[in-house]
């Protein structure tokens, strides 16, 4: 981010990116779901690398971050001539679809009211362990030796982990309803013996104390340039995936009504939709394609927070 003379937006954005300090491989997979992936999801590295200079990541630092994502499976690399174009892979496509539903619908997860109960007394102890790491990342409890719970996680995901972990014949799965009783101290006291919501919420306070700063500024956000709607938005977006990942989830019948995951959720929300469009503009003058520049946007990306303006569609 250069500037030529104080602008206060601009410092503002300044102070939050180096608040957040983003790895350069971690911004770039922000960057991708959230801007390449609904323009067709490939982009020339010549205009990955000006987008990412935006936010002090150097040319350098973009081509061996590409280099080790390509190596890691999240992307892959065609050339035309002596254009090198990168796009996602089949595995990160999946990654993405999933990780859709709780950046862009964080309410999603509450339309879904059946239990998830793993039985993993069959796996082997080393597997298991494993197994135990990737469970806890997805949000899973522990509340017995060999058992691991989750009020609302889809059964297609939970079998693409078993499958790929070739797990699917050795843990028993059970999926249905459970009878919550009508105390809600009692199921205050057992959400947070499961799960440590304290360290989530602060996280959340800590995301949105930085992005509700946006509106004391004296620019409205309505004022804000293509340019730095761009820049707020993939910076919004990166900040709010990473407190996420800490969030088990669990729908919003098993926590406070004052939980800051849904305070979170609308903010991002306000601030998404109001500067989209302009920061669709920015990206559609910059993102340059194997089809040249001014890509399509897909329709699907209008379905983001519940269906979002796409009175500047182009």
């Amino acid at each position: 981010m250069n500037n030529s003379e104080y602008n206060e937006v601009d410092e503002y954005l300044k102070e939050i990116l180096e608040e957040i300090s983003p790895k350069a491989k971690s911004l770039i997979i922000t960057f991708f779901g959230d801007t390449v992936f609904p323009y067709g999801g490939t982009i020339w590295l010549g205009s990955l690398v000006k987008f990412m200079e935006e936010f002090d990541i150097s040319e350098k630092l973009t081509r061996t971050s590409i280099f080790r994502l390509t190596k890691e499976g999240w992307l892959s690399s065609k050339k035309f001539g002596r254009e090198s174009y990168y796009s996602l892979s089949d595995l990160a496509i999946d990654r993405f679809i999933k990780a859709h539903y709780s950046v862009y619908a964080y309410d999603e997860q509450d339309k879904d009211k059946d239990w998830l109960v793993l039985f993993t007394n069959a796996v082997k102890p080393e597997n298991e362990f494993e197994l135990s790491k990737v469970l806890k990342k997805e949000g899973f409890a522990n509340p017995s030796k060999h058992v691991h719970i989750h009020p609302h996680y889809k059964m297609e995901y939970m079998q693409d982990i078993l499958l790929k972990n070739e797990l699917q014949n050795e843990v028993l799965l059970v999926k249905g309803p459970i009878h919550m009783p009508m105390n809600k101290e009692m199921i205050k006291d057992m959400v947070h013996t499961y799960w440590d919501l304290d360290h989530v919420e602060e996280r959340y306070q800590d995301f949105i104390t930085k992005f509700r700063r946006i509106f004391s500024l004296k620019t409205p956000i309505e004022q804000f340039t293509d340019k730095q709607c761009f820049i707020l938005r993939i910076m919004l977006i990166h900040e709010y995936r990473r407190a996420l990942l800490f969030d088990p989830k669990l729908g919003n019948d098993l926590v406070s009504v004052d939980w800051l995951g849904k305070a979170a959720s609308s903010l991002v929300e306000s601030i998404y939709g109001k500067i989209h469009n302009q920061a669709n503009t920015y990206v559609q003058s910059n993102l340059l394609t194997v089809g040249g520049n001014n890509p399509k946007l897909d329709k699907f990306y209008f379905n983001r927070f519940g269906g979002i303006d796409n009175s500047a569609k182009k």
